[in-house]
């Protein structure tokens, strides 16, 4: 099986060398066991104009062959670092791919599996690709998916989305996983597995909403809004009704809910409860404190109401996320 990685400029190093790598280590999991001389894998890397790129680490990432003269049967994308930041860079991000996206389509038409890793997804969307479709990008990438393509269903919770032809993997590090996939599609679970202990890979990994963090949206031009936000950042651990901040913004409550939902594109109380859960993460993150004190200093009293839109929201529960992510040195027994 053929196999292109494009690298565009300012890309993740990693997720172009390592795709090259696992499918390496797939080649050599697949034909030792069974004494076979034959490649599962071709893996090569191409770039626009087959010039070399300078991912955003420095490092110069170079074409392995010219595109042209390559017939894939698979194609992955590479990310672009700063494509997830803001509309402005995004734009920037996207520019030198446009030179590729008719390859794109006419390898598509041909059959070709296309995949993306992290935000290369943007690129399969500007070609027009994922039209119709369902996908998945980096988190931090997701409103800005969204707002961009309204005929794309964006699942930025899903680590992997699977259209059969086409398959988008979450963020940066997300590479590994969609290699997992693919080798387990295209050579067998068995050399998947074998690849998963040969690298030390624990497991697959579903979702990415254990690691999402909340930003608080307010690149919006309602300064009465933005007002309340941040009196929300403020006070958030305190009793406090949609009244409340709607009188802090100047607003009658009705017209508050609307112009908040259309400046930040949640409600008032969802952003509340955001706020809420990554106060508690930072808490179990960086603490020891008890979860149910932690309830409490977040401003919820019902600590199993808690529990439950953490888990809902994060994906685990409190416990699991302390165990995954704290760096406090735990006591010693």
């Amino acid at each position: 099986m053929n196999i292109a990685i494009v690298a565009l400029p300012n890309c993740h190093a990693s997720g172009v060398h390592g795709v090259m790598d696992f499918f390496t280590v797939a080649n050599y999991c697949g034909r030792v066991p069974a004494g076979d001389s034959e490649l599962l894998f071709d893996c090569q890397v191409v770039t626009v104009d087959n010039e070399p790129v300078r991912a955003y680490s420095g490092a110069v990432v170079t074409p392995t062959v010219r595109r042209e003269d390559f017939r894939p049967d698979l194609i992955v994308v590479g990310s672009s670092v700063e494509a997830a930041v803001s509309i402005d860079r995004l734009e920037r991000a996207l520019a030198p791919a446009i030179p590729i996206h008719g390859w794109l389509q006419q390898a598509f038409e041909r059959g070709v599996v296309l995949a993306s890793v992290c935000t290369g997804s943007f690129v399969l969307a500007e070609a027009g690709l994922l039209d119709n479709q369902v996908a998945t990008t980096h988190w931090r990438a997701g409103p800005l998916f969204r707002s961009r393509y309204p005929k794309i269903r964006l699942e930025e919770e899903h680590l992997l989305v699977d259209n059969g032809q086409i398959i988008c993997a979450g963020g940066a590090t997300a590479f590994m996983d969609l290699c997992v996939y693919l080798v387990e599609r295209f050579a067998s679970p068995s050399v998947a597995l074998a690849c998963s202990k040969m690298l030390v890979l624990d497991g697959r990994r579903v979702e990415q909403t254990p690691y999402m963090a909340f930003y608080s949206r307010k690149a919006h031009q309602d300064d009465a809004i933005r007002k309340a936000q941040t009196w929300l950042e403020q006070h958030y651990s305190e009793p406090v009704t949609i009244d409340d901040v709607a009188e802090v913004a100047g607003l009658g409550t009705r017209t508050f809910k609307r112009r908040f939902k259309e400046a930040t594109g949640e409600t008032p109380i969802g952003y509340l409860q955001h706020l809420r859960i990554e106060a508690a993460k930072h808490k179990l993150e960086s603490s020891r404190e008890q979860t149910a004190r932690i309830i409490w200093g977040v401003g919820y009293e019902d600590a199993s109401s808690f529990r439950r839109l953490f888990k809902r929201t994060v994906g685990c529960t409190m416990e699991q996320y302390r165990k995954r992510f704290s760096y406090v040195t735990p006591m010693a027994v």
